[in-house]
Protein backbone atom coordinates (compact mmCIF):
# COMPACT_ATOMS: atom_id res chain seq x y z
CA UNK A 1 0.00 0.00 0.00
CA UNK A 2 1.30 3.04 -1.21
CA UNK A 3 -0.05 6.56 0.95
CA UNK A 4 1.55 9.82 -0.34
CA UNK A 5 0.93 12.37 1.83
CA UNK A 6 1.68 15.87 2.71
CA UNK A 7 2.26 17.38 -0.77
CA UNK A 8 2.14 20.96 -1.22
CA UNK A 9 1.14 22.41 -4.45
CA UNK A 10 1.38 26.07 -5.81
CA UNK A 11 -0.42 26.84 -9.66
CA UNK A 12 -1.21 29.40 -12.18
CA UNK A 13 -4.83 29.37 -13.71
CA UNK A 14 -7.02 31.07 -16.93
CA UNK A 15 -10.45 31.04 -15.73
CA UNK A 16 -13.10 31.90 -18.80
CA UNK A 17 -16.85 32.23 -18.46
CA UNK A 18 -18.98 33.38 -21.76
CA UNK A 19 -23.17 33.63 -21.50
CA UNK A 20 -25.92 34.42 -24.11
CA UNK A 21 -29.07 36.01 -24.07
CA UNK A 22 -30.90 33.67 -23.26
CA UNK A 23 -28.66 32.95 -19.79
CA UNK A 24 -26.93 30.15 -21.02
CA UNK A 25 -22.95 29.29 -20.37
CA UNK A 26 -20.10 27.90 -21.32
CA UNK A 27 -17.55 28.39 -18.39
CA UNK A 28 -13.91 26.89 -17.32
CA UNK A 29 -10.58 27.01 -16.68
CA UNK A 30 -7.09 25.28 -17.40
CA UNK A 31 -3.77 25.57 -14.62
CA UNK A 32 -0.82 24.06 -13.86
CA UNK A 33 2.24 24.30 -11.25
CA UNK A 34 4.68 22.90 -9.48
CA UNK A 35 4.28 20.07 -5.63
CA UNK A 36 6.95 20.08 -3.54
CA UNK A 37 7.37 18.03 0.28
CA UNK A 38 5.54 15.19 1.84
CA UNK A 39 6.10 11.63 2.03
CA UNK A 40 5.34 8.51 0.89
CA UNK A 41 4.75 5.14 2.95
CA UNK A 42 5.45 1.92 1.33
CA UNK A 43 3.22 -1.16 3.02
CA UNK A 44 3.84 -4.65 2.28
CA UNK A 45 1.74 -7.47 3.43
CA UNK A 46 2.03 -11.29 3.53
CA UNK A 47 -1.57 -13.28 3.48
CA UNK A 48 -3.22 -12.00 6.77
CA UNK A 49 -2.18 -8.51 6.70
CA UNK A 50 0.93 -9.45 7.90
CA UNK A 51 3.40 -6.24 7.51
CA UNK A 52 6.71 -7.34 6.22
CA UNK A 53 8.10 -3.99 4.93
CA UNK A 54 7.08 -0.41 6.04
CA UNK A 55 9.27 2.16 4.62
CA UNK A 56 9.51 6.34 4.26
CA UNK A 57 10.51 7.96 1.36
CA UNK A 58 10.39 11.91 0.95
CA UNK A 59 8.72 13.35 -2.04
CA UNK A 60 9.77 16.11 -4.20
CA UNK A 61 8.09 17.77 -7.08
CA UNK A 62 7.52 16.90 -9.86
CA UNK A 63 3.99 18.83 -11.04
CA UNK A 64 0.51 18.92 -11.56
CA UNK A 65 -1.91 19.88 -14.82
CA UNK A 66 -5.63 20.22 -14.64
CA UNK A 67 -8.80 21.59 -16.00
CA UNK A 68 -12.52 21.91 -16.47
CA UNK A 69 -14.84 22.95 -18.78
CA UNK A 70 -18.94 23.32 -17.76
CA UNK A 71 -21.81 24.51 -19.91
CA UNK A 72 -25.02 25.22 -17.80
CA UNK A 73 -28.21 27.61 -17.56
CA UNK A 74 -28.78 30.69 -15.02
CA UNK A 75 -32.30 30.36 -13.21
CA UNK A 76 -33.25 33.40 -10.61
CA UNK A 77 -34.41 32.48 -7.69
CA UNK A 78 -34.68 35.60 -5.59
CA UNK A 79 -34.60 39.08 -7.75
CA UNK A 80 -35.53 41.19 -4.89
CA UNK A 81 -33.29 42.19 -2.26
CA UNK A 82 -30.23 39.89 -2.09
CA UNK A 83 -30.23 38.29 -5.65
CA UNK A 84 -29.53 35.23 -5.91
CA UNK A 85 -29.20 33.02 -8.80
CA UNK A 86 -28.68 29.16 -9.05
CA UNK A 87 -26.85 27.40 -11.93
CA UNK A 88 -27.11 23.79 -12.77
CA UNK A 89 -24.01 22.80 -15.23
CA UNK A 90 -22.52 19.74 -16.95
CA UNK A 91 -19.49 19.36 -17.87
CA UNK A 92 -15.29 17.31 -17.77
CA UNK A 93 -12.70 17.61 -15.44
CA UNK A 94 -8.93 16.28 -15.92
CA UNK A 95 -6.33 16.17 -12.90
CA UNK A 96 -2.82 14.57 -13.18
CA UNK A 97 -0.54 15.03 -10.77
CA UNK A 98 3.23 13.57 -10.57
CA UNK A 99 5.32 12.50 -7.64
CA UNK A 100 9.01 11.92 -7.19
CA UNK A 101 10.01 9.71 -4.32
CA UNK A 102 13.91 9.80 -2.78
CA UNK A 103 15.44 7.19 -0.43
CA UNK A 104 13.89 4.33 1.88
CA UNK A 105 13.87 4.73 5.58
CA UNK A 106 12.74 1.42 7.66
CA UNK A 107 9.84 1.71 9.88
CA UNK A 108 8.80 -0.67 12.49
CA UNK A 109 7.00 -3.88 11.07
CA UNK A 110 5.67 -7.22 12.14
CA UNK A 111 8.52 -9.56 11.40
CA UNK A 112 11.28 -7.11 13.52
CA UNK A 113 12.71 -5.66 10.07
CA UNK A 114 13.79 -9.04 9.08
CA UNK A 115 13.73 -7.99 5.22
CA UNK A 116 14.00 -4.23 6.04
CA UNK A 117 15.94 -3.98 8.66
CA UNK A 118 15.89 -2.03 11.96
CA UNK A 119 13.26 1.19 12.58
CA UNK A 120 15.03 4.00 11.83
CA UNK A 121 17.75 2.70 9.24
CA UNK A 122 18.32 4.06 6.32
CA UNK A 123 18.91 1.34 3.39
CA UNK A 124 18.70 3.81 0.42
CA UNK A 125 20.17 7.36 0.71
CA UNK A 126 17.51 10.10 0.10
CA UNK A 127 19.73 11.79 -2.31
CA UNK A 128 18.30 8.48 -4.82
CA UNK A 129 14.65 8.81 -6.68
CA UNK A 130 13.19 5.36 -6.29
CA UNK A 131 9.77 5.65 -7.15
CA UNK A 132 7.57 8.70 -9.57
CA UNK A 133 3.72 8.27 -9.48
CA UNK A 134 1.49 9.75 -11.97
CA UNK A 135 -2.00 9.71 -11.62
CA UNK A 136 -4.65 11.11 -13.94
CA UNK A 137 -8.25 11.14 -13.72
CA UNK A 138 -10.69 12.01 -16.23
CA UNK A 139 -14.66 12.84 -15.10
CA UNK A 140 -17.62 13.78 -15.92
CA UNK A 141 -19.44 16.19 -13.68
CA UNK A 142 -23.01 16.68 -12.42
CA UNK A 143 -23.88 19.82 -10.44
CA UNK A 144 -25.27 23.24 -9.80
CA UNK A 145 -23.68 26.90 -8.55
CA UNK A 146 -25.33 29.31 -6.17
CA UNK A 147 -24.80 33.00 -6.22
CA UNK A 148 -26.04 35.29 -4.16
CA UNK A 149 -25.38 39.11 -4.52
CA UNK A 150 -25.60 40.63 -1.00
CA UNK A 151 -24.69 44.19 -1.48
CA UNK A 152 -23.95 46.70 -4.52
CA UNK A 153 -20.72 45.16 -5.15
CA UNK A 154 -20.30 41.94 -3.47
CA UNK A 155 -20.95 38.71 -4.49
CA UNK A 156 -21.00 35.16 -2.84
CA UNK A 157 -20.41 31.84 -4.94
CA UNK A 158 -20.53 28.54 -4.30
CA UNK A 159 -20.36 24.52 -6.37
CA UNK A 160 -20.92 21.45 -5.95
CA UNK A 161 -20.55 18.74 -8.01
CA UNK A 162 -20.81 15.33 -8.22
CA UNK A 163 -18.87 12.76 -10.14
CA UNK A 164 -20.71 10.21 -11.16
CA UNK A 165 -17.76 8.13 -13.43
CA UNK A 166 -14.28 8.81 -12.80
CA UNK A 167 -11.51 7.21 -15.07
CA UNK A 168 -8.08 6.43 -13.41
CA UNK A 169 -4.92 5.92 -15.07
CA UNK A 170 -1.75 5.52 -12.89
CA UNK A 171 1.59 4.66 -13.54
CA UNK A 172 4.33 3.86 -11.20
CA UNK A 173 7.67 3.32 -11.81
CA UNK A 174 9.86 2.05 -8.99
CA UNK A 175 13.29 2.23 -10.05
CA UNK A 176 15.32 0.33 -7.92
CA UNK A 177 13.35 -2.99 -9.13
CA UNK A 178 14.80 -4.70 -11.91
CA UNK A 179 12.63 -7.61 -11.52
CA UNK A 180 9.78 -5.60 -12.28
CA UNK A 181 11.38 -4.24 -16.10
CA UNK A 182 11.83 -0.94 -17.41
CA UNK A 183 9.85 1.75 -16.05
CA UNK A 184 7.00 2.85 -16.05
CA UNK A 185 6.57 -1.14 -14.31
CA UNK A 186 2.65 -0.87 -12.54
CA UNK A 187 -0.04 0.63 -14.58
CA UNK A 188 -3.37 0.49 -13.03
CA UNK A 189 -6.89 1.75 -14.17
CA UNK A 190 -10.25 2.23 -12.45
CA UNK A 191 -13.55 3.77 -13.04
CA UNK A 192 -14.97 5.27 -9.82
CA UNK A 193 -16.41 8.75 -8.47
CA UNK A 194 -15.69 12.07 -6.65
CA UNK A 195 -16.96 15.24 -5.92
CA UNK A 196 -15.72 18.93 -5.97
CA UNK A 197 -16.64 21.65 -4.16
CA UNK A 198 -15.89 25.50 -4.39
CA UNK A 199 -16.62 28.70 -2.18
CA UNK A 200 -15.33 32.25 -3.23
CA UNK A 201 -16.06 35.55 -2.65
CA UNK A 202 -16.04 38.00 -5.06
CA UNK A 203 -15.59 42.07 -4.90
CA UNK A 204 -16.57 44.20 -7.86
CA UNK A 205 -14.57 46.89 -8.55
CA UNK A 206 -15.76 48.65 -11.55
CA UNK A 207 -18.57 47.51 -14.48
CA UNK A 208 -15.41 45.50 -15.79
CA UNK A 209 -13.28 44.38 -13.14
CA UNK A 210 -13.49 42.47 -10.21
CA UNK A 211 -11.24 40.68 -7.03
CA UNK A 212 -11.63 37.06 -5.77
CA UNK A 213 -10.91 34.88 -3.22
CA UNK A 214 -12.16 31.15 -2.00
CA UNK A 215 -11.70 27.66 -1.11
CA UNK A 216 -11.14 24.34 -3.18
CA UNK A 217 -11.85 20.85 -2.77
CA UNK A 218 -11.46 17.39 -4.87
CA UNK A 219 -11.72 13.97 -4.08
CA UNK A 220 -12.13 10.82 -6.52
CA UNK A 221 -11.43 7.68 -5.84
CA UNK A 222 -11.90 4.24 -7.09
CA UNK A 223 -11.30 0.26 -7.35
CA UNK A 224 -9.73 -1.27 -10.90
CA UNK A 225 -6.48 -3.89 -11.83
CA UNK A 226 -3.08 -3.11 -11.44
CA UNK A 227 -1.05 -4.50 -14.22
CA UNK A 228 2.68 -5.82 -13.80
CA UNK A 229 3.11 -4.87 -17.51
CA UNK A 230 6.55 -6.81 -18.20
CA UNK A 231 6.18 -9.85 -15.78
CA UNK A 232 2.30 -10.58 -17.02
CA UNK A 233 0.84 -10.19 -13.84
CA UNK A 234 -2.48 -8.35 -13.08
CA UNK A 235 -4.07 -8.30 -9.50
CA UNK A 236 -6.97 -6.04 -7.97
CA UNK A 237 -6.53 -2.40 -7.46
CA UNK A 238 -8.15 -1.52 -4.12
CA UNK A 239 -9.15 1.96 -2.69
CA UNK A 240 -7.21 4.12 -4.81
CA UNK A 241 -8.19 7.29 -3.74
CA UNK A 242 -7.05 11.36 -4.43
CA UNK A 243 -7.33 14.41 -2.38
CA UNK A 244 -6.64 18.09 -3.39
CA UNK A 245 -7.87 20.97 -0.62
CA UNK A 246 -6.92 24.46 -2.05
CA UNK A 247 -6.99 28.22 -1.52
CA UNK A 248 -7.01 30.66 -4.53
CA UNK A 249 -7.00 34.25 -5.79
CA UNK A 250 -7.94 35.81 -8.99
CA UNK A 251 -8.56 39.03 -10.94
CA UNK A 252 -11.32 38.87 -13.24
CA UNK A 253 -12.17 41.38 -16.50
CA UNK A 254 -15.82 40.69 -17.76
CA UNK A 255 -17.11 42.07 -21.00
CA UNK A 256 -20.53 43.22 -21.28
CA UNK A 257 -21.98 43.11 -24.91
CA UNK A 258 -25.78 42.99 -24.42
Amino acid sequence: MLTYDGINGNSLEFVWGVRNETRTFFKGFIGGGWLNGGNLDDEDFFAGQIKFSDTYSKLDGNGLVYGTMDVGQDFTLIDRGPRVVISPFIGFNYWQETVNGYGARCNKDDVGGFYCGSPGSIEVPFSTKVITNKASWSSLRLGAGLTAKLWDRLRLRGDAAIIPAAYLWNEDSHYLRADLGQVPNIKDSGTGWGYQLVGEVRLDLTEHWALGAGVRYWYAQTNGKSDFVHIDVTTKLQDFTSERFGVFSNVTYRCVTF
